[in-house]
C-alpha cells in the first residue's frame, strides 16, 4: 500500500505522511497494524489477489471501513479533547448516517454509554448551558455577529446573566459563533497644499469631560460598482457618538461642511468647542475655517504624517469597514449610503457598546450627562 510503503521505506513519520494525504493520524496507525497482521499481499497492487477472492472483498470492506473513519475523525477531531457528552452528542446527530458501533469505536467511547446518555434525564448543569448558550447566541445575532467574547459578556452582564468572560468565549467557541469583522486600512486624504494650518491644540489629549468639548473629524471611502462613495464623519470624543456626517461621489470640502453643519445643527453646542482634524485640503480651506469661526469653534490639527493624532475618529471608520464595508458588495452609491445611515444611526449610535465609555452605547452615555443637567 502506497502510505504504508512511504512510512516503511522511505522513513517519513506517520505525523508527515497523515498532512501529506489528508488523512487523520489514527486512520494511518489503524492502516498499518492491518498490513502488519496480514501481511503485505493483503494489500491491492501486491499481484496475489484475485478479483473474486473472499479476501479481496473483505480488504475492500475493510478499506471502505478505514476510509468512513478517517471522514469521521477529521470531522470530529476536536471532540476527541472534549467532554464524553459533546461526543455523545456528536454520535447522535450523525446515528443516521454511521453505524452508531463504529463512532462510539473510532471516537473512544463505550457504546452502553452513549445509550444510557440518550436515555438519561438532563442535568440541571445542562439545563443552565443551554440557557446561557440561547443569551449568548441572543446577544451574538444582535450584534449583527460581530461582537467577540468580551464584549458578547459585557451585553450579558448588563442583562444580569452572571458569567465569566472565559466560559463565555469558550461557549461560542464550541457554537461556532466567531466574529465576522475583516481587517483592512488604507490613507484617503490629501495634506499635500499651501494653505495654513492650525496648531496642534488637541495633542493627543483623547479625553473629554463632557459632551461637545471636543469633536473629531476625518474623511474616508467606500467602494461601489459605480465608484467611490465618500464619507465625512464628525465625533463627539467624549461619548464617542457621531454627532454629522454627510456622503457623496466627491471628495469636496461641501462634503465636510455638510457633516459640519449637520452636527452643528443636531447637538447645539456652546461656545468653544475644539474640533480636530487632519491637514486635509478640505479642512484647511478658507471656507472650512470660516465656518468654524461662525460657530465660534476652535480648530486643532494633526502634525504632518502622524496618523495617531486623529486615532479616535479614525478608529471608528476602521470599525464602520470592518463591522460594514469589507462584509458587503455595493452595486450602486446609493445602496452604499442607505447601508452606511442604518449602520451609524441605528447600530452605531443606538446599539453598539463601547469598552472605552464603560460598555455603553454613545446614545445612553449622552443621556447620562442630560440627566445630570
Amino acid at each position: 500500500m502506497h502510505t504504508v510503503r512511504l512510512i516503511q521505506e522511505e522513513g517519513k513519520t506517520v505525523a508527515q505522511v497523515a498532512r501529506e494525504m489528508g488523512l487523520h493520524e489514527n486512520t494511518l496507525y489503524r492502516w498499518l497494524a492491518e498490513f502488519k497482521a496480514d501481511g503485505a499481499q493483503a494489500f491491492p497492487g501486491s499481484g496475489q489477489l484475485k478479483p473474486d477472492d473472499k479476501a479481496m472483498r473483505d480488504l475492500q470492506k475493510r478499506i471502505r471501513d478505514l476510509e468512513e473513519e478517517n471522514e469521521v475523525l477529521k470531522k470530529g477531531h476536536a471532540l476527541l479533547r472534549q467532554r464524553p457528552a459533546l461526543i455523545y452528542a456528536y454520535i447522535h446527530e450523525h446515528r443516521s448516517k454511521r453505524c452508531v458501533t463504529k463512532l462510539c469505536s473510532w471516537l473512544g467511547v463505550s457504546r452502553s454509554g452513549y445509550y444510557e446518555w440518550t436515555t438519561r434525564e438532563e442535568s440541571e448543569q445542562s439545563l443552565k448551558r443551554k440557557e446561557l448558550d440561547k443569551h449568548i447566541r441572543q446577544a451574538f445575532v444582535d450584534s449583527r455577529e460581530l461582537y467577540g467574547s468580551p464584549k458578547i459578556h459585557q451585553k450579558l452582564k448588563q442583562q444580569g446573566v452572571m458569567v465569566s468572560e472565559k466560559t463565555v468565549g469558550r461557549r461560542m467557541r464550541e457554537m461556532g459563533l466567531r466574529s465576522r469583522t475583516v481587517k483592512k486600512y488604507k490613507a484617503t486624504t490629501n495634506s499635500k497644499h499651501n494653505l495654513p494650518v492650525a496648531e496642534n491644540v488637541l495633542n493627543q489629549n483623547f479625553t473629554a469631560e463632557k459632551p461637545n468639548q471636543v469633536w473629531m473629524a476625518d474623511i474616508t471611502y467606500v467602494p461601489t460598482d459605480e465608484g467611490w462613495l465618500y464619507l465625512a464623519s464628525v465625533e463627539d470624543l467624549c461619548t464617542r457618538k457621531i454627532a454629522g456626517f454627510h456622503m457623496d461621489e466627491r471628495m469636496t470640502k461641501e462634503l465636510c461642511l455638510k457633516a459640519l453643519d449637520q452636527a452643528y445643527r443636531l447637538q447645539m453646542p456652546e461656545e468653544g468647542v475644539l474640533h480636530h482634524s487632519d491637514r486635509g485640503s478640505q479642512y484647511a480651506s478658507a471656507k472650512y475655517q470660516e465656518r468654524l469661526q461662525n460657530y465660534k469653534i476652535t480648530g486643532s490639527m494633526s502634525r504632518k504624517g502622524n496618523c495617531y493624532d486623529n486615532a479616535c475618529i479614525e478608529s471608528f471608520h476602521s470599525v464602520l469597514k470592518k463591522e460594514l464595508i469589507y462584509l458587503n458588495k455595493f452595486k450602486t452609491r446609493a445602496e452604499a449610503k442607505a447601508k452606511i445611515f442604518e449602520y451609524i444611526t441605528c447600530f452605531y449610535n443606538g446599539k453598539r457598546i463601547h469598552s472605552s465609555i464603560g460598555y455603553l452605547t454613545p446614545n445612553q452615555y449622552e443621556r447620562t450627562f442630560q440627566k445630570m443637567a
